[in-house]
């Protein structure tokens, strides 16, 4: 009786701990005191049957779940969270993967608090299929789950699937995991937006990644929004000509460029990035706007690193990994990237690499 006592009020404690309950808010959900509930974790008595299935409900456990001597998981989840798609892996203690879903944007701040959370679960309930969530362990790194109002939100939906445990992070961290793993560097995160993470000895670092309304350089809403407000400028005379005007009227079907203002204005951030292929399309048939806009979006990326560099004091080369959409066309970058790490005299401080696996591996490692 003992043991179970000890196992029991092990069990009962960390499950607490994982729904971010105080003892006083279990005992007011069970109509106990504190007190008892104190007495429970100590290992000093054990509740009677009754309330040891109002316990299991309650918690959304089993009794299996408050009387198992495992104290690890069986299962891991990966989550990665973007502002264009959703990724969730799920792989056994081994490592093997189980099963795969992607599904739609969760950035509570893009899509909504409400939106972003059904996207998430659906994805839990879609890769996990029958498995009791009590011997799962979870890492999401969510866009947007850095900031710490939001990740204490994304606790809140998280702690009601009674997982073994649970981490809520940015899916900066994602990204770090993937492409630097134990070792140090810098990772340039280039999709819809840009930012800029550094690890030294385990400790990171950003630079950059304020958002669109501060960064405005090395994302796909960087590129779409300067070809958009190029070719109104083209379109009007105030800028040079260039072939991203016929190409926005060709691709929205419209006579003008200006007519479409309100419906750039409405579509966010993710429908002004799916304009960026246009930059590339346009350079690669030798239009100088484009190549402006794509050596001037590089040097914004190369001044993260060069910013981050300095943090350095390694003697050989930094690590730099460069991950995200736009890394698609990196045989179009590299030119732009190269040509001003030599205008800085870095070419050779930097050894610089895309990488092209899948960042939720980061989040299913971490």
């Amino acid at each position: 009786m003992e043991n179970y006592s000890e196992i029991f009020a092990q069990n009962l404690k960390r499950l607490r701990k994982g729904m971010r309950w105080t003892q006083g808010k279990l005992a007011e959900k069970l109509g106990y005191t504190e007190k008892a509930v104190s007495k429970w974790e100590s290992g000093n008595s054990i509740p009677p049957a009754e309330t040891l299935i109002l316990l299991a409900d309650t918690m959304n456990v089993t009794l299996d779940d408050l009387f198992s001597e495992s104290t690890q998981a069986s299962y891991f989840l990966g989550i990665d969270g973007g502002a264009t798609k959703t990724t969730f892996v799920l792989s056994d203690k081994s490592g093997t993967v189980l099963s795969k879903v992607t599904l739609g944007p969760s950035n509570p701040f893009d899509n909504g608090f409400e939106s972003a959370c059904n996207v998430l679960e659906e994805g839990i309930m879609q890769v996990s299929a029958n498995l009791h969530k009590r011997k799962i362990s979870v890492f999401a790194g969510i866009s947007g789950g850095g900031i710490k109002e939001m990740r204490e939100r994304l606790n809140g939906f998280f702690a009601k699937f009674g997982f073994f445990k649970y981490a809520v992070e940015s899916d900066a961290l994602n990204i770090i995991s993937a492409g630097l793993g134990d070792g140090d560097g810098i990772v340039v995160i280039m999709g819809t937006g840009s930012s800029c993470f550094g690890k030294i000895n385990g400790e990171r670092f950003r630079i950059g990644g304020f958002g669109y309304l501060f960064d405005h350089a090395g994302g796909g809403y960087d590129l779409g929004n300067a070809a958009i407000s190029a070719a109104l400028k083209a379109e009007e005379g105030s800028g040079k000509p260039t072939l991203l005007e016929s190409f926005i009227k060709e691709e929205l079907k419209t006579a003008t460029v200006a007519e479409n203002v309100s419906h750039f204005y409405a579509i966010g951030k993710s429908g002004i990035a799916s304009f960026a292929p246009l930059v590339f399309r346009a350079h690669e048939q030798g239009d100088p706007v484009a190549e402006e806009i794509l050596r001037a979006n590089m040097a914004h990326v190369v001044n993260m690193i060069s910013t981050a560099g300095r943090r350095f004091r390694s003697k050989g080369a930094i690590k730099v990994v460069l991950v995200g959409g736009l890394t698609k066309q990196i045989s179009l970058l590299t030119p732009f990237i190269d040509d001003e790490l030599m205008k800085r005299g870095e070419k050779e401080k930097f050894n610089v690499s895309v990488f092209d696996g899948d960042v939720v591996v980061g989040a299913l490692k971490l």
